[in-house]
């Protein structure tokens, strides 16, 4: 092998060093706060206690399940502590849910979708058996404008109280203009809203 033929190679070999660096690189990803709730089910509107959460030392942030820090006294092991925030530059709206004395970690995780795909509110529906109501608005300022991943809360003190049974949140929606299988969380727990596809994933 010829010293240019050498050379040629060793550039080759660094130019797929630096390809495979950058495509691994992380994506910085900034947390913000969206809305917050804490109490009972039937709490309705007063349960947004979005004002009350700050986070002092920036994200990531634990938000912590405990009464006094919402002016309520009352202990109840029935109560929940849900958060909804946004991470960009992905565009993902996520939230978790929390029993008293428990915490949220909100932070950002993971880097951007591998293909990002723009997820849309076809129609929500929110009950038990014996009735249900359209959420659909609801999903919509929860998910916001085409993100990427939207994850929303079965709780009752954000949809309302259809049904004294325990409920359920049904979610249809469109991957880029493309109907997907629909979605569903029983009361107390979290329908995830993805697009990514088994492709992607390989």
């Amino acid at each position: 092998m010829t010293w240019g033929r050498l050379v040629l190679l060793a550039l080759a070999v660094v130019g797929t060093v630096v390809a495979c660096s950058q495509s691994a690189q992380v994506v910085t990803s900034t947390a913000q706060i969206k809305r917050a709730y804490w109490g009972l089910p039937q709490d309705g509107p007063g349960a947004d206690v979005t004002s009350l959460v700050t986070c002092p030392g920036g994200y990531p942030c634990d938000v912590f399940a405990n009464g006094p820090a919402y002016n309520d006294n009352r202990f109840d092991l029935a109560k929940r502590l849900t958060v909804i925030w946004t991470c960009q530059p992905q565009n993902f709206v996520l939230s978790e849910v929390a029993t008293p004395s428990f915490k949220v970690r909100m932070a950002c995780v993971g880097g951007a979708p591998i293909v990002p795909r723009r997820i849309d509110i076809v129609e929500a529906s929110w009950g038990g058996p014996t009735s249900t109501i359209d959420v659909t608005q609801q999903v919509r300022d929860i998910c916001g404008q085409g993100p990427t991943r939207c994850q929303v809360p079965a709780m009752a003190y954000i949809f309302g109280m259809p049904d004294r049974l325990t409920k359920t949140l049904r979610i249809r929606y469109t991957c880029n203009g493309q109907t997907t299988p629909a979605r569903q969380a029983t009361e107390n727990s979290i329908a995830d809203l993805r697009c990514e596809q088994a492709a992607d994933l390989n």
